[in-house]
């Protein structure tokens, strides 16, 4: 079962006049009757509104590009990093798995497009099914008013009556959401990201067909790879992590970090080691919050590169070791 959001369109008017004109659904949303018209000023007023910034309101289709509801990211403040959701499917779609990957489809928007760290989900408190739907997400922190007092006053505020308010938080999603995957033939078309996190493709050629290659996953989209060699019976390396530009500073890095120790653990291991080089002080400071302790310094590692190697002003020289038992 598969989902695909698309922007708001005139020639979505109609199927979705028909979803939302079912009693489950208007009476769920609070909606008066309409006509096919009122949609279509509704689509008209999402488009002009996504191109203001304020929110990014979806179609969405289902595996046969039917029209099955919509979901939107609405009052948008890139300042807190945070927004509001807002979502609904036909009746006709409602208990099958649709809300779950429409709401995986829309918080990547948030997470990984617009950056933001928390997406709000609130409900009607007279509306038990929306409470119901959003309590099966595996990935949501549910009964945050007390948190969150001044999101949950102007939800209650919007919608006239009382509610529940529920979070989205980036930590959670990305650790839902991440996942390893081992590449088995060919590793060719992996050079280029393998590449981010060693500039020397000389180097990289000597080691990137041994050992075991792993697609970093967020979701269906490939965020990254990280290559593992075995030293000994009882000891891994950590030889290259890499996460594509537009995934990183997201926390994906640092959950597939915890899924690398928890499959090398499972398959006998009782400590992983990673080098950073001297001048990389991201890394350096990625790799202690991860629970890794500096062990050993390759003095002179990266000098026999063949182009030197320079970040934060610091040229690359020595290798930092780390290792973390697991």
């Amino acid at each position: 079962m598969a989902v695909t959001l698309v922007k708001h369109d005139i020639k979505y008017a109609e199927a979705m006049h028909a979803l939302s004109s079912m009693p489950q659904v208007r009476d769920a949303l609070g909606l008066p009757a309409g006509k096919v018209e009122d949609t279509i000023n509704f689509i008209k007023r999402e488009c002009i509104d996504e191109e203001e910034g304020k929110t990014v309101p979806r179609v969405v289709l289902n595996e046969e590009g039917q029209v099955i509801g919509v979901t939107a990211l609405m009052f948008i403040d890139h300042a807190k990093k945070s927004c509001h959701i807002g979502s609904w499917l036909g009746y006709e779609f409602w208990g099958k798995g649709y809300n779950l990957e429409a709401k995986k489809a829309i918080l990547e928007i948030a997470f990984y497009e617009l950056g933001l760290k928390r997406v709000f989900a609130g409900a009607r408190k007279v509306n038990i099914r929306s409470q119901k739907a959003q309590e099966k997400l595996p990935f949501i922190r549910l009964g945050v008013e007390q948190d969150f007092p001044h999101e949950h006053n102007w939800l209650e505020v919007k919608e006239k009556q009382p509610c529940v308010l529920n979070v989205f938080e980036r930590e959670d999603f990305v650790r839902y959401s991440t996942s390893l995957e081992l590449v088995e033939g060919s590793r060719e078309s992996y050079l280029p990201l393998l590449l981010i996190a060693d500039e020397s493709e000389e180097a990289v050629r000597q080691y990137m067909n041994d050992g075991d290659l792993y697609e970093i996953k967020c979701g269906e989209k490939l965020a990254g790879v990280a290559l593992l060699l075995a030293q000994s019976t009882t000891t891994i390396e950590l030889k290259n992590i890499a996460i594509k530009p537009e995934f990183q500073g997201r926390g994906i890095g640092k959950v597939a970090l915890q899924k690398i120790s928890t499959v090398s653990k499972s398959q006998g291991y009782k400590n992983v080691i990673v080098g950073t080089a001297n001048s990389s002080i991201d890394n350096i400071a990625f790799y202690q919050k991860s629970g890794f302790r500096m062990e050993t310094i390759e003095k002179d590692f990266f000098s026999s590169y063949a182009e030197p190697i320079y970040e934060n002003g610091i040229r690359a020289l020595d290798m930092i070791m780390f290792s973390k038992a697991l």
